[in-house]
């Protein structure tokens, strides 16, 4: 009986021997390499001669260069990441599945696909068996796919940028050798490009003052990442003192470090587009029959002054209503009452200076807000307004005679704001109404 126990034990042990040599050669014959280590110590175990040809080394030597440890066997910038996704992994399943770096025997950098699969021994030891798969090469051509479409991208956007407009000024700035070259042709014809432009400053040599800080603020953020917008800025006009509007659109690239490398732009002159704007607000600033400032320009301007003005500074605003301007439409027509309103404007420009508020309020009523004045000149002009608007109308016969009736109070002792002395100047308006029109009232208190 004892001679059957050691034949079947001399059976089993040969079965055991031939069992762990096709696993010997099944996990040398895996695509890549296997690598067992502990789940908890991250020993490392078992490593297959595929894992050694991967690095082209010999076992003795990959167990010291990585000192038998996992961790030590990803690369340092790695490990953070590897060692979160396996917990993340492993809290609902028992695989994983990675991609990380390691630096090899020769500083090399290896790129390898992890596919690991978690087990619990005849110890009761959780362990990690690991099939590894060099990826270099493939994160290499991604790599250059990757720079590829950046570099496409790049050239699109810039071409974007140019079809906006065929007569658009196209500037290209190189971060890297701080050349900036532009569409503009020099005395030969050629397309102008100007070294060292940032070192040298450049950018101030035909920005307009008033949006060289914007402009300068702009160029610094793209230099800081990508970045993508417009802006509106003024330039020299060639060798003249004028200078001429022109909106850009430009965008900033970077390279896969996050470098910004290029900066492009598109500007158009947009000069005429700036006059017309101008011209429509003008308009819309002002009264359409007398050309005086409207109600809403007459408070908005006077409130922006105040507001950026000297509180020690005398200023006076007069509130201007014309005396028997109803008689003027009932007895003369309101044709007519249109030529006296416009006579009435003509008085009070003639009567102030240009640096003054002028404006119609509505109907028959006007205002004049006089800047950095005295209260005798003030008056004066008052006085000289009385004068020159009263007049005889007469049309066909009829004849109605008309004056103007001022209130006047000053900044600041009727107050500091619009609100306030607008009150003041109304409630004086009603005293000169009073007093029989024609003549002015100074607000009191």
């Amino acid at each position: 009986m004892a001679d059957t126990e050691n034949e079947n034990l001399k059976s089993l042990e040969a079965e055991l021997k031939s069992t762990k040599q096709m696993l010997s050669m099944l996990l040398d014959n895996i695509p890549g390499g296997v690598m067992e280590y502990d789940a908890e110590s991250e020993k490392i175990g078992y490593v297959s001669e595929g894992l050694l040809n991967i690095f082209g080394c010999s076992e003795k030597s990959f167990r010291e260069h990585f000192f038998n440890s996992f961790e030590l066997f990803v690369y340092k910038y790695d490990r953070t990441m590897v060692r979160e996704q396996i917990e993340n992994q492993t809290m609902f399943f028992d695989s994983v599945e990675l991609t990380y770096r390691v630096r090899g025997l020769t500083d090399d950098i290896v790129w390898v696909y992890h596919k690991g699969r978690l087990y619990t021994d005849n110890e009761g030891k959780k362990r990690f068996l690991v099939v590894l798969n060099d990826v270099t090469n493939e994160k290499l051509i991604q790599a250059e796919l990757q720079r590829n479409t950046e570099q496409l991208f790049m050239e699109t956007e810039r071409l974007k940028l140019i079809e906006e407009a065929v007569d658009n000024t196209e500037y290209d700035y190189n971060a890297i050798s701080d050349i900036m070259e532009t569409s503009e042709k020099d005395r030969e014809g050629r397309r102008r490009v100007i070294r060292h432009f940032l070192a040298n400053k450049r950018l101030g040599d035909v920005i307009h003052p008033d949006d060289l800080d914007t402009c300068s603020a702009l160029f610094e953020e793209c230099l800081k990442g990508a970045r993508k917008g417009t802006v509106e800025y003024r330039i020299k006009s060639g060798d003249s003192r004028d200078y001429v509007w022109f909106r850009m659109s430009y965008a900033s690239f970077t390279d896969k470090q996050e470098r910004v490398i290029r900066v492009i732009g598109s500007a158009k002159d947009i000069t005429e587009e700036k006059k017309r704007t101008r011209e429509l607000v003008e308009k819309a600033l002002r009264d359409g029959m007398t050309g005086l400032l409207n109600k809403t320009a007459m408070q908005s301007g006077i409130e922006k002054f105040l507001a950026e003005g000297d509180v020690n500074s005398c200023h006076a605003m007069m509130m201007i209503d014309t005396d028997n301007f109803k008689n003027v439409n009932d007895t003369l027509g309101h044709d007519f009452g249109d030529r006296v309103i416009k006579f009435v404007a003509g008085c009070i420009r003639e009567t102030f200076r240009e640096s003054d508020y002028v404006g119609r309020m509505g109907g028959d009523e006007f205002m004049v807000f006089m800047r950095n004045t005295t209260r005798n000149i003030a008056e004066e002009r008052a006085k000289k307004l009385n004068k020159a608007i009263k007049r005889d109308f007469t049309d066909r016969g009829k004849t109605v005679g008309i004056s103007c009736s001022i209130g006047i109070s000053y900044f600041a002792r009727d107050g500091v704001d619009y609100e306030s002395l607008f009150k003041a100047a109304d409630k004086a308006l009603y005293e000169a109404k009073e007093a029989g029109k024609n003549c002015y009232r100074i607000y009191r208190y």
